[in-house]
This record gives structure tokens, C-alpha cells and sequence, in this order.
């Protein structure tokens, strides 16, 4: 089994792209598909605030997920963190998130990071260290709830 976790490139796209709708209506809203596609196009356009990776797996791009300081404020925030529905539970996402945080202890040594994600996630951060800070209902829309969560390194 190769991976391979590298920065995105533009080629990158479309492989986030369909990494991300295999998650909808899961994990992510389909409205939330547009909000991806702009994210990624501001990161084409040179979007130095934010460190973003693929996850190639035998040459395919399966996942995504980067980090930043959005609000210049000293706390670092996950930025869309996903693996193609067909690769869950085989590890990738721990290898992609475990990554982004050694490359945040790297680049960002001792800032907080935060994440913001649904009740269908959150146990993962969970296992990671990661503590829940607010729970808001029916953010993301009717039934899918945000979990605030942050991770002190």
C-alpha cells in the first residue's frame, strides 16, 4: 500500500473535489461543496495563510487537508480534512491528520489548533487529544451539529 502525502498543486483538484462529494450528505452539506470548490480556488491564487496536502494512495488522490492562522489571531485551525468514503477506516485519515499536526509543531510550535466539525466526527479528534469546547445544534443545517474542538501542542 503506497501513500504518499504531499502539498496540493492545481492538478490536485478535481481528486479533492471527488474526495469531498463522495462525503456529501455523511459528513459535509452539499452546499458546502461550493464553499470547498472557492476554498480551493483561493488557494490556486496563491493563498499564502494556508498549508494544504493531498493524500495520494497508489498514485490516486484519495483525501485533503491543511491548516492555517484565517484569522492572524496565534490559533491554528484545521481546514476541510477528508478521505474518500471508499478509504475510511483504513488509516489514512490518521496519517493525514497526525501529518498536519507535526508539520503545525514544525511551522507553528506551541500555537493552539481548533477544529470545527460534526457530531459524525468529532469522536475521531477525539482519539487524538483533541477536547470540545461547544457544542451549536443544527449549524451546518437541521440535524448535522458543529462541535468546536481544540488540541493544545
Amino acid at each position: 500500500m503506497e501513500i504518499q502525502i504531499k502539498k496540493y498543486l492545481n492538478t490536485d483538484r478535481l481528486g479533492c473535489i471527488n474526495a469531498f462529494k463522495s462525503n456529501v450528505p455523511t459528513y459535509f452539506t452539499n452546499q458546502e461543496v461550493q464553499d470547498f470548490e472557492a476554498f480551493l480556488t483561493r488557494l490556486e491564487s496563491d493563498d499564502n495563510k494556508t498549508q494544504f496536502y493531498v493524500v495520494n494512495h497508489n498514485n490516486k488522490t484519495i483525501g485533503c487537508g491543511g491548516f492555517g492562522d484565517k484569522d492572524n489571531n496565534g490559533i491554528i485551525s484545521l481546514a476541510w480534512g477528508l478521505i474518500h468514503k471508499d478509504f475510511h477506516k483504513m488509516g489514512f485519515g490518521e496519517r493525514l491528520l497526525n501529518y498536519r499536526i507535526e508539520q503545525i509543531k514544525l511551522l507553528k510550535p506551541k500555537f493552539p489548533v481548533i477544529i470545527d466539525t460534526t457530531q459524525y466526527s468529532y469522536g475521531f479528534f477525539e482519539k487524538y487529544g483533541f477536547k470540545v469546547t461547544k457544542i451549536t445544534n443544527d449549524y451546518y443545517e437541521i440535524g448535522m451539529h458543529r462541535y468546536d474542538m481544540i488540541l493544545a501542542i
